[in-house]
């Protein structure tokens, strides 16, 4: 017999709720029995089934998925709060959204996020390891003291999505800065068309290449959005330097950085089109 601890109310209704659901095929045909009594969930398995290879793999899945339903959100949120110190609620909005999206593998992006995706396991295998036809334990205890190893994992996303959070603020900060100078600046140039491959080919109205060093005499270093690097490699920093009136952007890969920073500043100043439509207008010239 299994008996499970439950201090929190709510808890005890989820459980017994997802564990009968769960359960049910188990319960209908008799081998299980389920029931509730005070604070605790207790669950009866016939002595002569299986209890290791096929109910003992349901019960740790619906533990791992109730840890993942109802405590990871409130604990992500808890770290940003009493660990990182972070207290405004947009911070801890937009930093939560960013942990949960490294957490449900969509940031494969960053650096070292692979290793965050063994938190489901890490659960799994804490309860695998522990539960057994005859037990009891408390679930809060068993949360504190043996999901350790999770927990440290929520830590570390944490610490990656401020990371990642702060880059963002610095990123926006600077579009607006581009942005409010561009309000200011009178263009150099008309017209720029920008053609961008594996390098990022600068032309001016007349479809007349534009060398290093004309852009090195447009730019504008106060504003070098693209530190340490040479002049020929710049992109961001040349355009708004030039502040032209039109950009035209030759690409045909749509789904490009760049091409998104350079939309995000310019705005409607910008139109994208494929590398063939420079070719033929380049042509017609």
């Amino acid at each position: 017999m299994i008996e499970i601890y439950l201090q929190n109310k709510l808890d005890r209704y989820y459980f017994f709720k997802n564990f009968k659901a769960g359960l049910h095929a188990f319960i209908k045909n008799g081998v299980v029995e389920l029931s509730l009594a005070g604070d605790r969930l207790i669950i009866k398995v016939e002595e002569s089934f299986d209890f290791d290879e096929t109910i003992k793999p349901v019960i740790t899945e619906l533990l791992k998925k109730h840890v993942i339903e109802t405590k990871e959100e409130i604990w992500l949120l808890d770290i940003i709060q009493n660990i990182f110190f972070y207290d405004g609620r947009e911070e801890q909005s937009e930093i939560l959204a960013m942990a949960k999206s490294i957490l449900s593998g969509e940031r494969l992006d960053l650096p070292n996020v692979t290793k965050l995706f063994q938190t489901e396991k890490i659960i799994h295998d804490a309860f695998m390891d522990f539960l057994t036809r005859d037990c009891n334990f408390c679930y809060e205890s068993f949360l504190t003291f043996r999901l350790r190893g999770y927990l440290d994992k929520l830590i570390d996303c944490v610490e990656m999505a401020i990371d990642e959070y702060q880059l963002e603020q610095e990123y926006q900060n600077l579009v607006e800065t581009f942005r409010y100078y561009l309000k200011k600046k009178a263009p150099k140039l008309t017209c720029v068309h920008l053609v961008i491959d594996d390098n990022f080919t600068f032309y001016d109205e007349y479809f007349h290449q534009l060398p290093s060093e004309r852009l090195e005499e447009y730019l504008d270093r106060g504003i070098i959005f693209e530190k340490g690097i040479p002049i020929q490699e710049m992109v961001i920093s040349p355009l708004v330097s030039i502040a032209p009136q039109e950009i035209h952007l030759y690409s045909d890969e749509i789904d490009n950085g760049v091409i998104h920073s350079i939309q995000n500043i310019f705005q409607e100043r910008v139109k994208l089109y494929s590398k063939n439509v420079f070719w033929q207008n380049n042509l017609m010239t």
